[in-house]
């Protein structure tokens, strides 16, 4: 048998350092450091469960940036207190390993998801079983999830591998649509500086009115009052255009609190006339518990409470259903009207306005829409009678189109840019037959 040559060896030993390297970068990926997590968890198992979430399996509209921040932020409370580890996997799917005891609030996290995915095909019918979800008891299951760590971890080391080959390909690549500008997280920190930039500036140049108005047919819109509201947008190109200020659910709706209580005192003090015809403020539930709405409210004429919506998010509501009526009906009693905002066409057939208590009903336009048009077995139109149809607004849209789309479903309030332009539209052309001599 040959010896080896020294070159030989050099070759064999950098094969063994770069595969050494290729194993440390995959365990710093999620499926690494799962597989690593469920090798050491076997002496542990016992006490231990976890649950498998199947989002790659959810229809492609349902897998959006706006949803997987959700799905994150239903286990937010369990990580933050060391109660469970989550892993978020290359396809979508999401791990979550906690102890036994906190199997209520893993249950309870799950619950909210159901509600959220509630209009997916893949929850519509679980008689096969439930393909949205896969518990495991660690204590009997540990081979079985054992096996989906090494599992994922093989799919995902191929995938790497794959883009390595396509990189040493002769063939160049296709061209690449240049990344979006990355934005950071939302911290602590920085919401800290945000807030204390936000203290000494005013903010009446970033307040906006937007009409909710009336349209039947091919009629003129029919003004009924304003949405204000801060530009959430303009506010984080101004102070912080590198941050993604709602890439945190609880510091995002921190800061939307301290802009409720700014736009509280800057409408309460009465300098905006265009104001006087009925306007809605989207608010917080502690907002309407905190001392910056009796200011308010200690600030506005009786006779001028009853042409005042305050819009409260669904989420908002659902998260403490017990504050939310405390405040409603001091709101109601007070005169004020209450609209459900934030409503879209998954979660409108879960929502009672008339249970909830609410005046209005804000539905956010979406391309399902359209899917209901024509078809009178589809189930939003029972949603729709049961809100009242009189009683929804349809939000956000941007073309005559979407409108024409709305008034199919038989609505009659809509909100949105395609909205405004109909009135710009419309000021221009009485503008022109007055001019006209």
């Amino acid at each position: 048998m040959m010896a080896a040559t020294r070159s030989e060896i050099e070759r064999a030993a950098e094969a063994v350092s770069e595969a050494a390297a290729e194993r440390k970068l995959m365990m710093q990926l999620q499926e690494g450091l799962l597989l690593d997590y469920a090798e050491r968890l076997e002496k542990f198992r016992k006490q231990r469960q976890a649950l498998h979430l199947h989002l790659s399996r959810l229809a492609p509209q349902n897998r959006r940036e706006p949803q997987m921040r959700a799905v994150a932020a239903a286990f937010d409370p369990l990580i933050l207190d060391n109660r469970a580890q989550v892993f978020t996997l290359f396809r979508g799917d999401v791990i979550v390993v906690f102890p036994a005891r906190h199997r209520d609030e893993v249950e309870a996290a799950l619950i909210r998801l159901r509600f959220l995915f509630a209009d997916d095909p893949l929850l519509d019918d679980e008689s096969d079983g439930d393909r949205f979800a896969t518990w495991y008891h660690l204590a009997e299951d540990y081979p079985a999830f054992l096996r989906l760590a090494q599992q994922v971890y093989a799919e995902q080391e191929a995938r790497r591998r794959a883009d390595i080959a396509l990189e040493r390909s002769p063939e160049p690549p296709p061209p690449r649509t240049p990344p979006a500008r990355r934005l950071k997280p939302l911290t602590p920190a920085v919401l800290g500086k945000l807030e204390e930039a936000l203290a000494r500036t005013d903010l009446s140049n970033l307040v906006r009115h937007q009409s909710v108005s009336a349209i039947v047919g091919r009629s003129h819109p029919q003004h009924m009052f304003s949405e204000v509201f801060v530009s959430i947008s303009d506010l984080r190109e101004i102070f912080v255009p590198e941050v993604d200020v709602a890439s945190d659910r609880w510091l995002f709706q921190h800061l939307t609190e301290t802009l409720d209580r700014r736009v509280l005192a800057l409408v309460g003090a009465g300098h905006d006339r265009s104001l006087a015809g009925g306007f809605s403020l989207n608010l917080n539930v502690r907002t309407l518990l905190g001392e910056a709405f009796l200011d308010f409210d200690d600030g506005i004429a009786g006779s001028l409470r009853g042409t005042i919506v305050l819009e409260i998010q669904l989420y908002d509501i659902l998260a403490d259903v017990g504050a939310y009526l405390f405040a409603r009906d001091f709101a109601r009693e007070r005169g004020y009207r209450i609209c459900v905002d934030g409503v879209g066409p998954e979660t409108l057939p879960l929502v009672d306005r008339a249970r909830i208590g609410a005046d209005l009903v804000k539905l956010m336009w979406s391309p399902e829409l359209a899917d209901a048009r024509g078809v009178d077995a589809h189930p939003l139109h029972a949603a729709l009678a049961r809100s009242n149809r009189k009683r929804v607004v349809l939000a956000r849209v941007d073309t005559a189109e979407q409108i024409r789309v709305g008034q199919d479903l038989g609505l009659t309030m809509f909100q949105g840019r395609g909205v405004e332009r109909l009135i710009q539209t419309q000021g221009q052309r009485r503008t022109a037959e007055r001019a006209t001599p």
